[in-house]
């Protein structure tokens, strides 16, 4: 009798990660058509390598094997030439402060949950229901080998991110039971989110052969009603034609930062490891929000990540993948957390 239920629940966890696949290429395919509708007169006007391109980031805990917590993102980002942004817009901070020819525009879903979905009345020990539907702008000013970044995010959480539909129209759509504690997410409240972060690419680096490896540092900070902390890490990369940009994207709590510039270093690949650690003031997934008496857990004030990936990359575009253990955010959780993320950009 064990075969059997073994053989049942391996195709329950094939059926599901499908379904989660197929539901993620449909959600990006509608995205990317109606992105390809707005930029077409950018595509025109556009010359040599001042085009826009677009990158699908999308994370989530199948990838690891979980089911809980941190359990789906999905953004698509834009790095367009900064001829598209009306000269008024560009005048503005913190547009007018950067200094890259491109500049980020990123729309993206964030779902959490606690780890027994199955309960109409969540355990309260457990982290509570929450959704984060936002858009940003990121951008970055070199100087020297230093590169700061600045990102601005307007959003909302709660019922309004419609986190709730998007996942139990998953479950319907694979033939999973529904999701039964969403009634008790956390409240509806705009989500502002301001973000600064520097680095310092490739501040040591070295050949090995037709190999090349390198250190990049970085520290930064992001306040707002949805999160509040800083942090500091760094990346380790090694491979072939490593390209003179971030591995990526920078993996932490709030959006990722990846806006895919062409490296103009041909075909490459790379394998980087990673880490990230984190003083935390405020999570609106943990605490509740600011507007309204919502459910939460004993947020841990430190918090670290760990992370592995391997990217490969040509011209004009990229593809990475990476894995993240990240510790335990709140006392009552019961271990670390792990999640992927999957990235692909390329022009458009």
């Amino acid at each position: 009798m064990g075969q059997p239920h073994r053989f049942i629940g391996q195709a329950k966890q094939w059926h599901a990660l499908l379904g989660r696949g197929l539901r993620a290429a449909l959600v990006v395919q509608l995205i990317a058509l109606a992105a390809v509708s707005g930029t077409a007169h950018a595509r025109q006007d556009a010359a040599g390598d001042d085009r826009t391109y677009v990158s699908f980031t999308l994370d989530n805990d199948f990838f690891a094997g979980y089911d809980q917590h941190y359990t789906n993102g999905l953004q698509i980002a834009f790095s367009a030439d900064r001829t598209v942004v009306p000269e008024w817009l560009r005048s503005l901070p913190p547009l007018r402060w950067s200094a890259d020819p491109h500049i980020t525009f990123s729309i993206g879903q964030r779902i959490y949950t606690p780890s027994d979905t199955k309960l109409a009345q969540p355990d309260p020990l457990d982290r509570p229901y929450g959704g984060w539907l936002y858009a940003l702008a990121d951008v970055r000013v070199r100087t020297g080998d230093v590169v700061d970044s600045v990102q601005a995010s307007l959003g909302v959480i709660g019922p309004a991110s419609m986190a709730k539909q998007t996942q139990n129209t998953y479950h319907k759509l694979i033939g999973a039971d529904e999701t039964k504690g969403w009634d008790s997410q956390i409240g509806t409240a705009p989500a502002v989110l301001l973000g600064y972060e520097r680095a310092w690419p490739s501040i040591r680096s070295t050949r090995l052969g037709r190999f090349a490896a390198d250190v990049t540092p970085r520290v930064g900070a992001t306040i707002g009603n949805v999160y509040t902390y800083a942090n500091a890490g760094a990346v380790v990369r090694f491979g072939q034609n490593l390209p003179d940009d971030f591995p990526v994207t920078d993996i932490s709590l709030g959006p990722p930062r990846d806006g895919f510039r062409p490296s103009g270093t041909g075909a490459g690949w790379y394998v980087w490891a990673g880490t990230e650690a984190r003083l935390v003031g405020y999570n609106a997934f943990l605490d509740g929000n600011l507007f309204s008496d919502d459910p939460g857990v004993h947020r841990k004030p430190f918090g670290h990540d760990l992370q592995l990936g391997i990217t490969a990359l040509w011209s004009r575009a990229r593809v990475g993948f990476t894995l993240v253990t990240r510790s335990k955010e709140f006392e009552t959780q019961k271990g670390a957390d792990k999640f992927g993320q999957l990235s692909v950009s390329f022009p458009i």
